[in-house]
Formats: structure tokens, sequence, C-alpha cells
């Protein structure tokens, strides 16, 4: 089940719209559930779909997702469903690990590109997990810098999916130290989401972040999906700023980099 406060930013038709889709399940449904927004964070339920829909046209029929954020799991639990809902409808299998960065770790980030005017001091969340025991999904929350290492020597099945939601420059630069991990542990183009770009300057947070990531790699780049957010708007008009936060990761090193992948929506 979908966390209750993701619930709540549905109005009734689209749970409706949901509800039908859960008694009879198929993908062109599931599709234009997310095309419409008639899900909770729809834009992980896009992300899910697009690695998996990669990794089936790389012959692989399990991946990685990886959230990192801060003293929440809320997420987690969205990611749980469209985890059980996916699998309903496309032959691929998830691992779901998440990573938290821990608030105080936030707290003691004081760069002048933290957009320290607009995200306060945080305290330790008391969010309840309500997720099942499950082999396919693991917790890490005892040091940021240490889980983030073992997370990248442990990786059994290839990352398809990463959410940065740290809120700040800091963390999010020692967060894309993921991104630096082997490419039989990473998908060619694996889909990453950015949860803080509203009302950033192109100077601090996430989005300077980026910028400093592909100033200092040739060959690994964060972008932009050309024409996803505009394509999508036809649909559901808040897809015009909700899909820019998905981004492409790439490594034009790569072995498979150049394999043809085809597209599903």
């Amino acid at each position: 089940m979908f966390s209750k406060t993701s619930i709540s930013y549905l109005d009734k038709n689209k749970i409706n719209s949901y509800l039908k889709f859960k008694k009879k399940k198929n993908l062109n449904h599931y599709i234009s559930l997310i095309k419409k927004g008639s899900l909770p964070r729809p834009y992980y339920a896009l992300g899910m779909l697009l690695a998996a829909n990669q990794a089936l046209n790389l012959g692989l029929n399990k991946i990685s997702v990886l959230e990192i954020s801060i003293d929440d799991y809320s997420g987690l639990q969205d990611l749980f469903q469209h985890k059980l809902d996916i699998e309903s409808v496309i032959p691929v299998t998830f691992e779901i690990i998440h990573l938290n960065a821990g608030s105080k770790n936030f707290n003691k980030c004081n760069n002048i590109r933290d957009r320290l005017d607009f995200f306060n001091l945080m305290k330790s969340s008391t969010i309840k997990k309500n997720i099942k025991k499950n082999s396919d999904i693991k917790i890490f929350k005892k040091n940021f810098v240490k889980d983030l290492d073992l997370i990248k020597r442990k990786l059994k099945n290839p990352l398809g999916f990463i959410i940065f939601d740290v809120n700040n420059f800091t963390l999010t630069n020692e967060a894309f130290k993921i991104l630096n991990i082997s490419p039989k542990k990473i998908l060619p183009k694996p889909l990453l989401y950015f949860d803080h770009f509203y009302r950033s300057s192109e100077f601090e947070g996430e989005f300077y972040s980026i910028k400093k990531f592909n100033d200092k790699n040739k060959l690994r780049k964060i972008s932009d999906i050309l024409e996803l957010p505009e394509q999508l708007s036809i649909s559901w008009n808040k897809w015009l700023y909700l899909a820019k936060r998905l981004k492409y990761f790439i490594n034009f090193k790569h072995p498979k980099f150049k394999s043809r992948i085809k597209t599903i929506i």
C-alpha cells in the first residue's frame, strides 16, 4: 500500500482509475496511469518502468533501485508498491535499497551553495517503516559514507534507478560517489531523480551539484531526457516540471552503451 501522504495528492477519479488497474492488470493500463499522473509519486513509477524496460532489452531480469534520503521512509513505502505493480506487468523484478543520509549529517552541512535560506535544520523523523520484511528490500542507516561504499561493493543487481533526496549541495556531491561504480553494476543509461529543484538557482543545491559533476567528467555525464517533459505534459500538465527532475546518467565507456533500447513510453 502507498503512503497516506502520497495518496492524499490523488483525487477520487485517479484513485478509482488505479483501483480498476488492480482488478485487471496490464502494461498499457499502467502506462496510462503514469501518463495521467494517476499514481502516487508517478515520477518514481516512471523511473522504475523506464529502467525495467532498459533492463529487459539488455536481457536482464532483475535490477536495483536506490533511494538516498534523510530520515524519511515514506518514499520507500511507495517504491515497494510500485515494485509490486510493475513486476505484475513486465518480467523484471526489483531489489530496493534505501540509504539514510541522516539529519545529523545534514545539520553539519554549511556550504554557501547548500540553499541555507531554504532548508532549515532537521530533526530526526519518527516516520514508521510500514514495510514488510522482504529479501528484496535493504535499508542502510548506520554511516552514510561507509554505507555508500558498502552498497557499491555488495550490490548484486545492476542499478537502474537512483533517487537523490538529500536536499543540499554537500550531501548530493557525496551521494554522487555511487556513480563511480563498475559498469557491471549499473545500466548503460540508468535513470536519476532529483527532488529539490524547486525555485533553486543554477548555482546552488542539486542543480549546481550536477553542473559540477559534468564539468569534472568528460565521458560520464548527467543529462536531461530531451522532450520527455513536453511529450508527457500532453497527458498531464504537471509533467512539464516533474519530468525535468528525471535525468539520464550517461557513461560513454559502458560496454553496452550502444545497445538498442526500444521505447516503452
